[in-house]
């Protein structure tokens, strides 16, 4: 029998979620409606996926009895819905960041597990073709022990933005990868940020992030830049790993470790490049494997891949990474920052 979906939110994120919601089989899911209080937005929806539309999304809940409900709205009515749903004993997948508060985040935790649905959170890199072949060849142990793991996501500014910066939107993408491929948790955050076209929020972030097992992640993100990057190198005592989200290509250079017995040239050695490896990737869009992966997890009553906890662990690092850009550049330890308490 199908899954019942449904979708708060027709913006262009929800876009994408209704268009590969709608590519489902019969018997896998079912798109069942639709909720977004713009009604040009609606109407565009439902004219475009030919889906039930409701301005109101306790509406479509209460005429459509959804199993899964994606939560994509701006960050900061996440809670509402997310808390709405899951009292009603939906499971939810809700795009990052998850909440716009830790605080937030740990209350629809303890909803889920009170009312024994899922939360499932949107961190859809962690579905991308790369990182995943990239997660393999780390299991494998195939560059060694690992140094740094350095994230470039850079591009122009969204006018679609309004309520957080890049560390929230953006960071929090490459934050929950390293913590999938570290299989660590951040010890230490520092950030410096700027603003320069956001009108309340930081659109540049330069963030340093130092894991319980000493590996370093950088963090390199900005609104600022006129052409889209998603990279990410890995680098380890055999060589670096290079991943480009966009394409989903995944390329090995290997280190060619030399020395020379020549006393003057001694303090020369060192690495340098060897064979370069280009991995063959079986390209396929995330937010379809995501859906996947979140209606198995319904279905089996297992967990999902990317949890509630996990979308828990990225805020808190988001919020030290933002005190310490407000800390004149502090370095802030895990457990430092204390977050409003807005929700019991």
């Amino acid at each position: 029998m199908p899954l019942k979906v449904g979708v708060v939110g027709a913006g262009t994120m929800g876009m994408n979620h209704l268009r590969v919601l709608s590519d489902f089989s019969e018997d896998q899911a079912r798109l069942v409606g639709v909720a977004e209080a713009a009604e040009p937005a609606l109407h565009k929806a439902m004219s475009r996926f030919h889906v039930a539309g409701y301005t109101d999304y306790r509406r479509m809940v209460e005429e459509t009895h959804p199993d899964l409900v994606s939560v994509v709205v701006p960050t900061n009515l996440h809670f509402e819905v997310a808390s709405y749903l899951l009292d009603q004993g939906i499971n939810v997948l809700i795009e990052k960041p998850m909440t716009s508060t830790p605080e937030e985040a740990a209350s629809l935790i303890r909803l889920a597990r009170l009312r024994n649905v899922k939360i499932a959170i949107g961190h859809i890199e962690r579905f991308n073709p790369a990182i995943l072949e990239l997660k393999r060849h780390l299991l494998l142990g195939e560059p060694g022990k690992l140094f740094q793991l350095h994230a470039r996501r850079l591009g122009p500014f969204p006018p679609r933005i309004r309520d957080v910066g890049v560390i929230l939107d953006l960071a929090t993408h490459d934050v929950d990868i390293m913590r999938y491929l570290t299989n660590s948790e951040v010890k230490q955050t520092y950030a410096e940020t700027q603003r320069r076209i956001h009108s309340t929020c930081e659109d540049l972030l330069l963030g340093i992030l130092r894991f319980h097992d000493d590996v370093i992640g950088v963090l390199d993100v900005n609104w600022l830049t006129p052409t889209k990057v998603r990279e990410l190198t890995v680098t380890g005592e055999k060589g670096m790993f290079l991943v480009n989200y966009l394409t989903q290509d995944i390329t090995f250079y290997e280190n060619d470790y030399t020395s020379t017995s020549w006393d003057a040239l001694r303090s020369l050695s060192g690495v340098s490049e060897g064979t370069m490896t280009r991995f063959k990737v079986q390209k396929a869009e995330p937010l379809r494997l995501e859906y996947e992966d979140v209606l198995q997890a319904i279905r089996t009553d297992t967990r999902p891949t990317v949890t509630g906890e996990d979308g828990l662990e990225t805020l808190k690092v988001a919020y030290r990474l933002l005190a310490s850009a407000t800390s004149t550049g502090a370095m802030v330890e895990q457990r430092e920052v204390q977050y409003a308490n807005k929700h019991n």
